[in-house]
């Protein structure tokens, strides 16, 4: 086996290599399918997927320069694909970015494509049409946008191959940062394939020279645009020869049994997710939905992109023992952006380590294993393995750089060759992480923000030296929180955003100061714009918004605003509170709400036909029934013409409702069908049509990942800068 690593390390000096050799070797072998929300399913060829990547490079190079940057935004399917290797046999940079909103403005997107340079957006001709260029930042509409599901095949036979090298970039893979300074990790093409490599041993898969068997088969859902959807679930079965079982977020999202049932009908050996998909699906499937599967091919579950919690690897674990579901088969890890991707890894088919070490000595930097003790005073944390091959992994003191010993906690570092170029067109000073110098260490290494300790040779992941909140797996930045609070109403003042752990999901917090003359009878209003204001903006609903007495915000002597100390005071008691709104807390059910009224089931009611209007009245009772049970709401508080943002709905809630609606009156229904029509009102109305036949389904837009809650990928988020909702962003 050592022979054949250095013989493709010889031979490969680029991503445009790869593909070319899989191509020759495979042929017409399937490299890559796609399901849909409706049980449709498309591939392409190892041989149709070169072929396609021709066609587009030979269309770029006629207005672009080698290393000139390249927008994608494309909806979950196949033609990312193609325009990821187009760009890439171009000889330019790809700049994988989240699927557009239709007919909104995208100030994320302009950010990207200011930042990146960009001159050029690659997407379907469906998404152009859907895109309002009236709405759009002049970057973004001044771009020469092309739709390349349109260009002809033949073009393939114009393509000759770019002059590039290991160390030219492939992609920018940008991390869920500030919308307003977003920052692009540069990924050369030697980081990619060092990185596949690395993936590939550490999961111990081995190559498929032969041509003739398919040794590797992953079903995922990431968003392409993070760099786990993208690298983990695209690349690497293309790298070791293997097949990729594709579906989106939303589909995901939408119905979780889609990528459980993917798993077990196309027998897959590797996939995985963050956390919180583990968990979400425990939370969404029955036992007896679970006994119909059977995993015992599913070799290996990965588990990445955000703090991995010990009881999410015992629920899965637990619930999942029906389907044969092996508890070696979870694989922790750690990685990030700015590492291409993987960093580390658990030992495969062994166990996950669960340490149980006590709370506040963690808190102060130490490490004091716990046989014994209650919860309170116990803290589990999850073993990430030890550095993949070819890469080093420290712990260093924050402050004097020096190499901590074990059970001490500091700084995550690393070396290796998937160490990224850095941040693209930033100053010396904002790339200064990636060069490192650790105390009796020769080279440099990448800082990564992280905090975490050895124990018995194995990495754990404490938490971040920044204030980065991570929800569903996604990045969210409190200063953006915090600005879209803050300016939801006229009497806020800066404040705070964090999360907490509730139950068994990180929430949101959101403290803000409140002008002393605003009389209390408007506190309710506030709390209301900017529940509001935070759903529309970030896809989250906020578990509680706080309003403290003005001047009390805890902050430095420079000003900047301390959020470490404000969620601490905030758990006491002691913030200057004057207004509280808390969700109230549920326990986890598959079940759906009972509705309080009469309700449209199969077409009818208590078997009788109504028609359009009567029909909308009574399901507008099951969707008031449903806000109080989901979302927590007053019956008083709902009102048929307000939008489902202002209550609270986030992503994932608005796709949950989809889907119990599909069930519930036997409709189907898209997974945004909430954002589409956007209140109680407008919904019933469109469902009520649809139960009775009196019109037709319009033509379902796909969903942005964005308005999905990615994840996510959304997954924008799930990046690795951490401390853009999963499924992104």
């Amino acid at each position: 086996m050592a022979s054949v690593i250095l013989q493709r390390a010889r031979t490969l000096d680029t991503m445009v290599d790869l593909l070319r050799q899989q191509a020759a070797r495979f042929g017409d072998r399937t490299a890559y399918i796609y399901l849909d929300e409706q049980s449709g399913h498309e591939s392409i060829s190892f041989r149709e997927l070169d072929q396609r990547a021709r066609a587009i490079a030979a269309n770029l190079r006629e207005e672009l320069d080698p290393g000139d940057r390249v927008l994608l935004m494309y909806p979950a399917g196949l033609e990312f694909i193609s325009a990821f290797f187009g760009c890439l046999y171009a000889g330019v940079v790809a700049v994988p970015a989240t699927y557009p909103k239709p007919r909104r403005p995208l100030p994320r997107m302009a950010s990207i494509a200011r930042d990146s340079g960009a001159r050029v957006a690659l997407t379907t001709r469906q998404t152009i049409d859907t895109v309002d260029m009236s709405q759009q930042d002049e970057v973004l509409a001044a771009m020469h946008w092309l739709a390349t599901d349109e260009l002809a095949l033949d073009d393939a036979n114009r393509w000759t191959p770019p002059a590039l090298d290991a160390s030219q970039l492939a992609f920018l893979q940008y991390t869920s940062g500030s919308t307003s300074d977003p920052k692009g990790v540069m990924v050369s093409h030697g980081n990619l394939l060092a990185n596949l490599e690395a993936i590939r041993q550490s999961f111990r898969i081995e190559f498929d020279e032969s041509g003739h068997e398919q040794i590797a088969t992953g079903v995922f859902w990431l968003p392409a645009y993070h760099d786990m959807g993208l690298i983990g679930g695209i690349l690497t079965p293309l790298y070791v020869g293997g097949q990729s079982v594709l579906m989106s977020p939303a589909a995901f999202l939408q119905k979780p049994m889609r990528w459980l049932e993917a798993i077990d009908e196309y027998g897959a050996t590797v996939s995985g997710a963050p956390n919180f998909a583990y968990e979400y699906c425990v939370k969404r499937t029955t036992p007896e939905e679970r006994a119909k599967l059977d995993f015992s091919h599913w070799q290996l579950a990965f588990c990445g992109a955000e703090p991995i919690r010990a009881e999410t690897v015992r629920h899965f674990t637990e619930a999942f023992a029906v389907s044969k579901f092996r508890p070696d088969a979870f694989y922790p890890c750690y990685g990030l952006a700015e590492n291409t991707l993987l960093a580390a890894g658990s030992e495969v088919r062994r166990a996950p380590t669960i340490l149980r070490v006590d709370r506040t000595a963690l808190a102060a930097g130490t490490v004091r294993v716990c046989y014994n003790g209650g919860n309170e005073s116990v803290q589990e944390l999850v073993g990430c393995g030890s550095a993949a091959p070819r890469h080093r992994v420290e712990i260093v003191h924050p402050l004097t750089g020096e190499i901590c010993p074990e059970g001490v906690v500091g700084e995550i570092v690393l070396q290796g060759p998937s160490v990224a170029q850095g941040y693209f067109g930033r100053a010396e000073e904002i790339n200064r992480n990636f060069h490192t110098h650790v105390r009796g260490a020769e080279g440099e290494f990448l800082s990564t923000g992280d905090l975490g300790f050895f124990h018995n040779g194995e990495l754990f992941v404490t938490g971040r030296l920044k204030d980065v909140i991570i929800i569903r797996g996604r990045n969210h930045y409190p200063q953006d929180i915090e600005a879209t609070a803050e300016n939801a109403h006229p009497a806020l003042m800066p404040g705070a955003a964090f999360s907490l752990a509730v139950g068994d999901e990180e929430r949101l917090v959101v403290v803000n100061q409140i002008d002393r003359q605003l009389d209390e009878s408007e506190y309710a209003g506030v709390i209301s714009a900017v529940r509001q204001a935070i759903a529309e903006q970030h896809e989250l609903d906020a578990h509680a918004v706080v309003l403290i007495r003005q001047s009390s915000l805890p902050i430095t002597s420079s000003g900047k605003v301390q959020r470490s100390l404000t969620r601490d005071q905030y758990l006491a008691g002691k913030l200057r509170m004057v207004h509280e709104w808390k969700a109230p807390v549920r326990e986890p059910s598959t079940k759906r709400a009972e509705p309080k009224r009469a309700v449209v089931r199969n077409n009818q009611i208590q078997g009788d036909v109504f028609g359009v209007e009567q029909t909308a009245e009574r399901i507008e009772g099951w969707l008031e029934a449903w806000l109080v049970d989901r979302v927590g709401l007053d019956p008083a508080d709902i009102h048929r013409d307000k939008p489902f943002a202002e209550f609270g709905v986030d992503s994932l809630t608005a796709v949950e409702l989809s889907h119990e609606l599909e069930e519930e009156f036997g409709v189907p229904l898209p997974p945004i069908v909430a954002w589409n029509y956007p209140t109680p009102a407008a919904l019933s109305r469109y469902l009520a049509e649809q139960s009775i036949g009196k019109t037709e389904a319009p033509e379902e837009v796909p969903a942005a990942d964005e308005d999905l809650e990615a994840l996510l990928a959304e997954i924008e988020g799930m990046s690795d800068e951490e401390a853009q909702r999963m499924l992104e962003g």
